[in-house]
């Protein structure tokens, strides 16, 4: 129970740090009391498994975008990091969560989350199928960025794929027709799934893309999580 109560002041600290009460329009003591505070009872109900290694996190606090919005909290992991400022064309927003995945609407837990290195060169899609059929559920966008946000030394050994999230289709044209390649692509490409990836592995910079859901690499992963919790 230590090691949880401990990950959750840590996870606390963090969203201190970045401020996340400002685009909430809350103080940081309304924030924090009213919205996450709230969630440490949960930690009692769900002490199992408590065990932290290169891939395994018994428990992540998550602020949805309804309540912040991501490209705020996205930028907060640049400045903490020192990362470089670019334009990025890939907005978090452009995501939503895929068919059948069901997110809470305020800050929830999400327990036991498996980073994705132990699905590295696997699909996404193929990723989806191994998770439901192990009850597990795959990471939204939301989600993946709350992981990289607590931990962000998990992108320094693979990309984050969130399968529970999807590309809307329509940015997909916006982006292609911006670089000038739409001619070139097939007319399946209209009608093809494009989940999020996070990553800074081989670019040295923070960044949010989005990968086709039947490609596998060696150095991309799907991340997942046991349940989702809220009060």
């Amino acid at each position: 129970m230590d090691i949880l109560v401990e990950l959750f002041s840590q996870q606390i600290k963090t969203i201190r740090e970045r401020k996340f009460h400002v685009p909430a329009g809350l103080s940081e003591s309304d924030f924090i009391n009213r919205l996450i505070m709230p969630l440490k009872q949960l930690l009692v109900e769900n002490d199992k498994d408590t065990k932290i290694d290169e891939s395994r996190i018994p428990i992540l606090v998550v602020v949805p975008h309804t309540i912040v919005p991501l490209s705020y909290q996205l930028e907060r992991i640049r400045e903490s990091i020192n990362d470089i400022q670019l334009e990025h064309l890939i907005k978090p927003e452009w995501f939503e969560n895929a068919k059948g995945v069901s997110t809470p609407g305020k800050p929830y837990l999400l327990l036991d989350v498996e980073t994705g290195y132990a699905m590295k060169n696997t699909t996404p899609k193929k990723c989806v199928q191994t998770f439901s059929d192990a009850g597990r559920s795959a990471l939204t966008v939301d989600e993946g960025i709350a992981l990289i946000s607590h931990f962000p030394e998990v992108l320094e050994s693979h990309w984050v794929d969130l399968p529970g999230s999807v590309l809307i289709h329509k940015f997909v044209g916006e982006d292609v027709m911006k670089r000038g390649m739409l001619s070139s692509l097939p007319p399946a490409f209209a009608k093809a799934t494009f989940v999020p990836t996070l990553n800074y592995l081989y670019y040295n910079y923070l960044r949010l893309y989005y990968i086709y859901e039947v490609t596998e690499t060696p150095y991309s992963g799907s991340a997942s999580c046991a349940k989702r919790l809220s009060c």
